[in-house]
């Protein structure tokens, strides 16, 4: 017993029938609505058995003006037997075996000898239907050919004629066997020509349809192309780029800090010029912008009133009253103000971006010189007096008391003096040394002329 079986199968599911199912929606798809028009439809000249002569086309009588290809014999109805049966819808080879069967069944002749054809309206088998079947015997229709005319039962052009029985108002039924298969050649030929041709136009149509699309992808290849070529070109030019414009920025940010910062000399400076010469200051305080001193002078209430008149000065009031010694007849005070950045500030120059590298690297050695930086000189004041507020904004500067000057020590107008230099109550003033000049397109410019 053989153990292979010659059915294809898989999983149990044959696989021939299963090809076969998939094929059949896809085998007449020449007879659909849409590709009717791509199968020929060659006209036929029928000899009729009563020995006129027609035209037909499509299973339809045609006029007499249309050129035939091929040529087609009536077969008479004491000929034929004819059966009608209806089948439901099933794949064209289902069909075909049903009829053929049913004529084997229904045919008196041997099966040798039968002949059979059927006639249907529609395009397809496959949408089942009535149908018409024509059963001949093949001997009597060869003594039938033999009685006909030579011009009648002679080969067309096109190859030997095709055996026809009229079924009324139906397509007429083709027996099988004859010449009918030059015709089926013929018409399945013409249709795959025109598929053919149908396919190259949808074919051109899709390529006309995407060319654009090629064509611009191939363009954004291109511009992606170069410009990963014009990036790698200018990589070390991006770099030095970023790197100035991040001394720009860090530049930009120093400069924001130092705007406003109040300048230590400044007020110094600002306050020997304004104090009257009897006033002696024994304590001096500057944070952030407020600024509180003290000391000795003739007259506290004028001496308010003279500082709420500067420029500059603010918010002028004593935290404590003022008390007179007996002694010397002053009157010791103390004063809190606070002080305009716009006029005690430092002020810095916006700095533009630079237009190359030398710039940039001409920034880069100046950001040293170009922040603020607050120098203490001896003949002003202590530089332990100043230093912490040129190292800190917020830093407090705080001047000691001073010490008793020596003989011939005392200002030129009797006010007390500072260090030797500077006179707080007097006129006579020592200016202080100049800093170091830096690049004016990064120093911090301050108010009142000084660098």
């Amino acid at each position: 017993m053989s153990l292979i079986s010659s059915d294809a199968r898989f999983l149990g599911v044959d696989l021939a029938l299963l090809w076969r199912d998939m094929r059949e929606p896809w085998r007449n798809v020449h007879q659909w609505l849409v590709f009717a028009w791509l199968t020929p439809q060659p006209a036929v000249l029928l000899h009729q058995a009563d020995g006129q002569q027609s035209v037909w086309q499509g299973g339809q009588k045609a006029s007499a003006r249309v050129a035939p290809q091929f040529s087609a014999v009536e077969l008479p109805d004491e000929y034929v037997l004819r059966r009608s049966l209806s089948l439901p819808a099933m794949a064209h080879e289902d069909a075909m075996a049903a009829m053929a069967l049913e004529a084997r069944s229904a045919s008196p002749f041997d099966p040798s000898d039968l002949v059979w054809g059927f006639s249907h309206q529609g395009r397809s088998l496959a949408v089942g239907g009535a149908f018409e079947l024509v059963i001949a015997s093949r001997k009597q229709v060869a003594q039938y050919l033999a009685t006909l005319p030579a011009a009648a039962s002679a080969a067309s052009a096109n190859g030997a004629p095709e055996l026809w029985v009229l079924c009324g108002a139906r397509a007429p039924a083709i027996l099988s066997g004859y010449g009918e298969v030059a015709r089926e050649a013929f018409c399945a030929r013409r249709r795959r020509w025109g598929f053919m041709l149908l396919a190259g136009l949808v074919l051109s149509v899709g390529v006309i349809a995407v060319t654009p699309s090629i064509q611009l992808r191939a363009l954004a290849m291109d511009a992606a192309a170069a410009y990963e070529d014009i990036a790698a070109k200018s990589a070390s030019a991006v770099r030095q780029r970023e790197q100035l414009m991040a001394s720009v920025d860090s530049l930009s940010a120093l400069a924001e800090l130092t705007n406003g910062r109040i300048e230590p000399l400044l007020v110094l400076d600002k306050l020997t010029q304004v104090l009257p010469d009897d006033v002696a200051l024994q304590s001096f305080r500057l944070q952030g912008n407020k600024l509180s001193f003290g000391g000795q002078t003739g007259n506290a209430s004028a001496l308010m009133q003279l500082l709420g008149d500067v420029p500059g000065f603010k918010e002028v009031h004593a935290p404590t009253a003022a008390t007179r010694f007996g002694i010397t007849g002053k009157e010791v005070f103390s004063v809190e103000l606070v002080l305009d950045p716009e006029v005690f500030g430092i002020k810095t120059v916006p700095l533009a971006a630079p237009a190359g590298l030398s710039s940039a690297m001409a920034l880069s050695a100046n950001t040293a010189a170009s922040a603020p930086v607050v120098a203490a000189s001896a003949s002003v004041q202590p530089a332990s007096a100043v230093s912490p507020a040129a190292s800190n904004p917020q830093a407090a500067v705080v001047v000691p008391p001073p010490t008793p000057a020596p003989s011939g020590s005392t200002g030129a107008n009797g006010g007390a003096t500072f260090g030797g230099g500077a006179t707080f109550g007097g006129r006579s003033t020592v200016t202080a040394p100049t800093p170091a000049a830096s690049s004016p397109a990064t120093a911090p410019v301050r108010k009142g002329g000084q660098p």
